[in-house]
């Protein structure tokens, strides 16, 4: 794919220089299987990506060993819970599979890129530079915006960085995160209805901040 139709691709998809767009990222584990992760990407200009991972994370170790990974588009809040918390189950959210290419489906687009640089950015996370090789739009269609999907796929963000937090102690940034998770929490309950997906996701992501700060207090 040439640098030309890359970069116009990437305008189509809105990833504007200079801002971060929220999306799923697949990479490659030691074992050869992948691993699913949402994550924030900068675009530095051109077909040039940032991604920022904590440095305990299994995306961090991956895109070390190999610099091969791919962008999965989505505003698909269930696919954001289940790769951000593996290890849990979440009973009626439905899961996703990903192909020997990365594809995280069902995804409504997809950016491969490889890792061209990196560097320590804090003592708890790095930078790494990516160049996009390709890029292929599976969604065409138009969707209407959703309030509630898009405060919950916030509320798991915040929630991915709660548990960091609550893991090293910083209880000052878990009490300020806390405060924008219910500021999600309080737009979905007035948006989603009481049966939706969104709705479920919180009252899951609520149980496991509780069952978070229980172990840190024990």
């Amino acid at each position: 794919m040439i640098e030309e139709e890359i970069e116009q691709k990437l305008d189509n998809l809105r990833f504007k220089s200079g801002s971060v767009n929220e999306v799923i990222l697949t990479t490659v584990n030691a074992d050869g299987s992948a691993n699913a992760a949402p994550m924030g990407v900068l675009r530095i200009g051109g077909k040039n990506l940032e991604i920022k991972p904590f440095k305990a994370s299994t995306t961090y170790a991956n895109l070390l060993r190999c610099p091969r990974a791919c962008i999965n588009i989505t505003d698909d809040p269930a696919l954001f819970l289940v790769t951000a918390f593996k290890d849990e189950c979440f009973e009626g959210i439905h899961g996703h599979s990903i192909d020997e290419e990365l594809r995280l489906d069902p995804s409504d687009a997809y950016i491969f890129i490889n890792v061209v640089d990196t560097r320590d950015v804090s003592e708890v996370q790095s930078s790494f530079t990516c160049l996009v090789s390709s890029v292929e739009v599976t969604q065409h269609k138009p969707r209407v915006f959703s309030r509630g999907r898009s405060m919950t796929i916030e509320a798991i963000i915040y929630a991915t960085r709660i548990e960091v937090f609550v893991q090293n102690g910083w209880w000052e940034r878990v009490e300020r995160l806390i405060k924008h998770f219910n500021m999600c929490k309080d737009v979905v309950s007035r948006v989603s209805t009481l049966d939706s997906t969104e709705v479920r996701i919180i009252q899951a992501l609520e149980r496991l901040i509780e069952s978070w700060r229980e172990s840190a207090s024990r």
